[in-house]
């Protein structure tokens, strides 16, 4: 059975791109635009990781995850490791990030092997 992975991006054309490169390496990948809508998927299906931005209209990545990671608490699931990736630095919000284990902090543009060796080692079967 395929890994599945969430992609969490505002922008169209990353979440595509994200898609094209994963599903090439096997995995099953969904892609969500916002926060609001990860936190609903994340309810309604299983992951092995997630791949999300930090910077998004409505909750950033970093609020989406914690919500996430919270509900997953309440109902005794395991979390899903988590990758961030921004295009921007903000010390801020990569303290908030830092403070909820991630894979990876990741800045845009990222390297593409770097990214998959990422995937491949955090979800190894």
């Amino acid at each position: 059975m395929a890994k599945k992975i969430l992609v969490i991006d505002d922008e169209e054309l990353l979440t595509r791109s994200f898609s094209h490169l994963l599903e090439k390496q096997g995995y099953e990948v969904y892609t969500v635009r916002n926060g609001q809508d990860a936190l609903v998927i994340i309810e309604e299906e299983s992951f092995d990781l997630i791949i999300t931005d930090i910077r998004m209209p409505g909750d950033n990545g970093v609020a989406a995850i914690r919500k996430a990671q919270e509900g997953l608490e309440r109902k005794k699931r395991s979390k899903i490791p988590v990758i961030f990736v921004t295009g921007y630095a903000d010390e801020k919000l990569e303290e908030e990030a830092k403070k909820l284990n991630p894979v990876a902090y990741l800045y845009k543009p990222f390297d593409i092997k770097q990214i998959l060796q990422l995937v491949k080692s955090t979800i190894a079967s």
